[in-house]
This record gives structure tokens, C-alpha cells and sequence, in this order.
């Protein structure tokens, strides 16, 4: 919506994530950014917005469990 990304995942209730972005995915994942943590919206569905993906020309996304 409004040029935001979303990302939606489904896991275990209760588990913890956040999402990291990049522009080369091919860089070491602790040379990502953290964008924040990823909000579980109803049990075991998580779903993450970046506001901001239209500022830049390529961003790839993970998410990780700590």
C-alpha cells in the first residue's frame, strides 16, 4: 500500500523476529541493517511494513529468529 513493502510470514506463535534489508545479497548477514522486529498480528502470523522501500533503487529483505 502506498508504495510500502509487505512482508507476511507464518510461524510458531510467539516467536521473536526481525527484519534486516540490504542492497547486495550477497553480503554477510551481520553486514545487513535491522529495519525493527516483525509484530505477530494474530497467533503465528507475523507480518512486517517497510514504509520506506520506495526511497531506494534495489532492498532486499530477511528475516531472522534471534
Amino acid at each position: 500500500p502506498n508504495g510500502a513493502f509487505q512482508l507476511n510470514v507464518t510461524n510458531v506463535p510467539g516467536t521473536a523476529f526481525s527484519a534486516l534489508t540490504s542492497s547486495n545479497v550477497a553480503l554477510p548477514v551481520n553486514s545487513w541493517t535491522v529495519l525493527g522486529s516483525v509484530p505477530e498480528i494474530s497467533p503465528g502470523q507475523f507480518q512486517f511494513t517497510d514504509n520506506q522501500a520506495t526511497n531506494q533503487p534495489t532492498r532486499f529483505y530477511r528475516i531472522r529468529s534471534p
